[in-house]
């Protein structure tokens, strides 16, 4: 997915001020708003380059999940403390339980297709303890997907440029995302393309995953960015 463009992956968001100090600050209010469990165990989901899972690690013994090599190797590169696996959503096994469980960013949209978020989060709930909390940030709702549209992100600086133009696209319920990035460094000047797809599931497909997964569920509208959030709930033992 990332596999070209994940070592400028940080750069590129800190270049649209993406705040993911807020963002930890408000998964941490929700967690202990919601979680019935005593532990502080939290496993990322889909953790990227680590960002949330750093910021987490102050509250929480924290460890992360994303399938894809070369994003691990840039979050094990900065946080060397922190144990991250590498893993499919829709089944992993770090080999233990959690008290809580993130899957932000909108990552749950590369599952693709229903049966796969039900997968997943079937996967992500037995991996909770008894009373844990799972808080997943969804990808667009086919309503809300608008294809035919472009955008451009741009990094400025002495030593590296980047320009990232994407189009949005679709194909069923499948959301395609056509990245170029121009790469500027002294070295000389690189161009590649990523397409990324992401299934887009409504409101209702979200809400029946984690009911199926028996997860008492909430959803938060608004969530960290806007595009709302989901919150489930896994039963105390007995």
């Amino acid at each position: 997915m990332f596999s070209k463009s994940a070592q400028y992956y940080d750069e590129i968001y800190a270049s649209v001020d993406k705040d993911y100090a807020a963002e930890a600050a408000r998964m941490h209010k929700l967690i202990q708003k919601y979680k019935r469990s005593k532990g502080k165990s939290l496993l990322d989901v889909a953790c990227g380059t680590g960002v949330h899972a750093g910021l987490l690690s102050r509250h929480y013994q924290v460890e992360g999940l994303d399938l894809d090599s070369k994003m691990l190797s840039v979050a094990r590169r900065k946080y060397p403390g922190i144990r991250f696996h590498q893993g499919d959503m829709t089944n992993f096994d770090p080999g233990h339980q959690f008290d809580a469980i993130i899957c932000l960013f909108s990552s749950i949209g590369y599952v693709k297709t229903k049966a796969r978020l039900q997968k997943a989060i079937r996967s992500m709930e037995r991996h909770l303890l008894p009373g844990g909390v799972l808080l997943v940030e969804p990808w667009f709702t086919p309503k809300k997907w608008h294809p035919g549209r472009t955008y451009m992100t741009q990094v400025s600086k002495p030593d590296l440029k980047i320009v990232r133009m994407s189009l949005s696209k679709q194909r069923g319920k499948l959301s395609l995302i056509e990245f170029h990035y121009l790469i500027g460094t002294t070295k000389g000047i690189e161009h590649y393309a990523e397409t990324h797809e992401l299934g887009l599931f409504t409101h209702r497909e979200y809400m029946e995953a984690f009911k199926a997964a028996r997860l008492n569920v909430t959803h938060d509208p608004e969530g960290l960015d806007g595009r709302g959030l989901y919150i489930g709930q896994k039963k105390m033992a007995g």
